[in-house]
């Protein structure tokens, strides 16, 4: 089974899409009704909810968690899913909660921001490649409100409502949402696929031939087009269009990570990865990539429970390409 069958059939094992659009509306007005450590005890009901009555549902989640822990038990990966899933539906609390000045975003502090703001200073435009780990839009809101300027290359969701309603939250912390229609380009045959594809790639470009920042997640391939890549020992799938895109434009590419502790939200930037755009393409692509996985590696073993990536990364068998 390919990784694309095996995304297409994740997806239809999700619940009806009306009743997760409902389910957020009923969500964005609680948590502006009610104090947010209350809404935060909420969701962590709902959170051992949905892991003790729905377990199935998280399968993909604990799959990867699997190749992330390797010596864990199953009653060890079972628990770093609740707890994840805990994390999460807190993720979600602020993302409906997000208003501009909003207290998650005002307590989000920034670590080596500066490199960053270094990359930018160069006129090329930075690509931010991250992950799925931590309250991401939370951290994307913060920078935009203490001055910076970052677009989200972001999966278009369904229903339509759903992803209408979730951009127009980000629209409200300065967050400029470019949309992918993923599950088009994966059912498409591959010039409708690249049609779709160039679309937002375009947007993309723009940001960046002005000076901007995009947000590009690189730990799930959301169109089954990705290139074969080992990750925590496996190969899989892996997005590395950003990599080649920065190479192709000059932009600077910058990790970055969003996590939540004890004090709060922190979201580190790590140090810019540098390229030789005068190297072999493909060749360079892959050395870059690869560098970027291993630091993500180290990350997402250091907290699996912030990693929230609920479709399987790796399918059942290596990939082939």
């Amino acid at each position: 089974m390919d990784a694309v069958t095996r995304q297409k059939q994740d997806g239809r094992r999700r619940s009806d899409p009306m009743f997760a659009y409902y389910g957020y509306r009923l969500g964005e007005m609680a948590v502006h009704l009610l104090p947010r450590s209350i809404c935060y005890g909420v969701g962590s009901l709902v959170a051992w909810f949905l892991t003790t009555f729905f377990t199935s549902r998280f399968a993909g989640l604990e799959d990867n968690l699997r190749h992330v822990l390797p010596g864990a038990s199953a009653a060890e990966i079972r628990s770093c899913m609740r707890r994840n899933v805990h994390n999460l539906t807190r993720c979600w609390i602020d993302v409906m909660a997000s208003r501009p000045h909003d207290s998650a975003i005002a307590n989000t502090s920034g670590v080596n921001v500066e490199r960053l703001s270094t990359a930018l200073a160069r006129g090329q435009g930075a690509i931010v490649v991250s992950i799925h780990f931590g309250p991401w839009q939370t951290g994307a809101a913060a920078w935009n409100d203490r001055g910076g300027q970052v677009a989200v290359l972001a999966e278009e969701l369904r229903p339509p409502r759903l992803f209408e309603r979730i951009v127009a939250g980000r629209k409200r912390v300065g967050i400029h949402v470019i949309p992918i229609d993923a599950v088009g380009m994966r059912e498409s045959d591959p010039a409708r696929a690249r049609q779709i594809g160039a679309t937002a790639l375009r947007e993309v470009v723009r940001v960046l031939r002005s000076g901007g920042t995009v947000a590009v997640a690189m730990d799930r391939d959301m169109m089954g087009r990705g290139e074969v890549l080992p990750f925590f020992g496996e190969e899989t799938l892996i997005p590395v269009g950003a990599v080649d895109l920065a190479i192709r434009t000059g932009a600077a590419l910058v990790p970055a990570v969003l996590s939540r502790t004890e004090r709060g939200i922190t979201g580190t930037i790590y140090p810019e990865v540098s390229y030789d755009p005068a190297a072999p393409r493909d060749e360079e692509v892959r050395r870059v990539s690869l560098e970027l996985l291993n630091l993500f590696e180290g990350i997402i073993r250091s907290a699996p429970d912030q990693w929230h990536v609920l479709d399987r990364v790796w399918p059942g068998k290596a990939p082939s390409r």
